[in-house]
């Protein structure tokens, strides 16, 4: 029904590129190549924009970062055009290289779990990028996928300083009444981490739900090449 949702939304793009000119690349060309850069296994950022990383004498609620790249084009251009602009296909394509990342990471009993999105954000952008994300991660991966969470309407994280970014309150984001994931590895993907504050919310829920282990896998990871002592310690203070 879902991909039935979506085709529509794709129909109605062509019809619009036809008649104002826009138009999207194929996914593997608008995305490029994939790049392996070095970053640190536990908060993500890149190491070569950090010359030492504070996250170790810092409490993460995760075990490690699995990450495509760093929050610049082509990937966060794709990334922006997948969520505003209800590009599937990139998505998918995105989807499918971070779970190969994540095959053979993590135990084969893992579960998938897409940062949830509210209810009234999805229908006016009319798709859910982390849900499709979390879709072919866990195809490409061959793991088990869920949707145990639910998250309340706020103001969308991209809009917020990193200070505001920080100030989510925990109770965002809560688990259903039935869910249970008691002693199974959680695989937690979004699209971005730029402060880790909501994936850290997220975290702390499902581990109120049995969560034994949370790796978390993002597309892109931001980079705080001007200051990054002042966010980080912001990022991660609790």
């Amino acid at each position: 029904m879902k991909r039935t949702v979506m085709n529509c939304l794709d129909e109605l793009e062509e019809i619009a590129a036809y008649w104002i000119g826009r138009h999207f690349p194929r996914p593997d060309i608008a995305l490029g190549d994939e790049v392996d850069e070095p970053f640190c296994s536990w908060c993500g950022q890149t190491e070569d924009v950090l010359s030492f990383c504070t996250c170790g004498t810092r409490t993460l609620p995760w075990s490690r970062v699995i990450r495509l790249g760093s929050y610049k084009p082509p990937l966060s251009t794709c990334l922006i055009r997948g969520k505003y602009s209800r590009w599937y296909e990139v998505l998918e394509l995105i989807g499918h290289r971070l779970g190969r990342r994540v095959r053979g990471c993590v135990p084969p009993h893992t579960v998938v779990v897409p940062m949830p999105m509210p209810y009234l954000r999805w229908w006016f952008r009319g798709i859910n990028h982390s849900a499709v994300l979390a879709k072919y991660v866990a195809q490409s991966a061959g793991l088990q996928r869920c949707n145990p969470l639910l998250r309340k309407e706020t103001p969308p994280q991209a809009g917020l300083s990193a200070s505001g970014r920080t100030r989510l309150k925990i109770n965002t984001i809560r688990s259903f009444p039935w869910a249970n994931l008691r002693g199974k590895p959680v695989v937690l993907v979004d699209d971005v981490l730029t402060t880790g504050r909501t994936l850290e919310v997220a975290s702390k829920a499902l581990k109120s739900i049995g969560a034994s282990t949370i790796t978390v896998a993002v597309a892109a990871v931001t980079n705080y090449e001007e200051s990054p002592k002042k966010v980080i310690s912001a990022s991660f203070t609790h």
